[in-house]
């Protein structure tokens, strides 16, 4: 019985290192890292969880999102697809479908702008994306 105890004490200090190792190693990405953390196959819902996280933070020293629609072109559309990408993934929870809902308000506006300066439809991707989702979660 104590030994049991014990066991699950360590195994949950042992997760609070990991966890601890890949928001640091997440932190430290840039937007090409991220997708090839995903790309990867070791991702868990904590990293998928970081990845949005850092995405949503806003700069406060620049005043800045990760991406603007003045950033170049490869940048702000791999972020796109990062976010179709990790709609894709198995290891997603009702919370990360949450953190991608925060991600499309708050660049619902550079989506839109994306979409009619270079003529795409990210707005209509990730809206089905994350519509089919949650369909998974009902």
């Amino acid at each position: 019985m104590l030994k049991k105890l014990f066991n699950k004490q360590v195994k949950k200090l042992q997760d609070c290192k990991q966890e601890k190792e890949i928001l640091t190693k997440v932190a430290k990405m840039d937007i090409y890292d991220m997708h090839n953390y995903l790309k990867d196959g070791n991702t868990c819902e904590i990293g998928i969880d970081a990845i949005i996280k850092k995405i949503l933070q806003k700069d406060t020293k620049e005043n800045r999102r990760f991406v603007e629609i003045y950033d170049a072109k490869y940048k702000v559309g791999k972020c796109f697809d990062l976010i179709l990408n990790i709609l894709e993934y198995n290891n997603i929870t009702k919370k990360t479908l949450s953190l991608i809902d925060d991600f499309l308000f708050l660049y619902s506006d550079l989506i839109r702008e994306y979409d009619e300066k270079y003529e795409d439809k990210y707005q209509e991707k990730l809206k089905n994306a994350l519509f089919f989702r949650r369909k998974d979660f009902e």
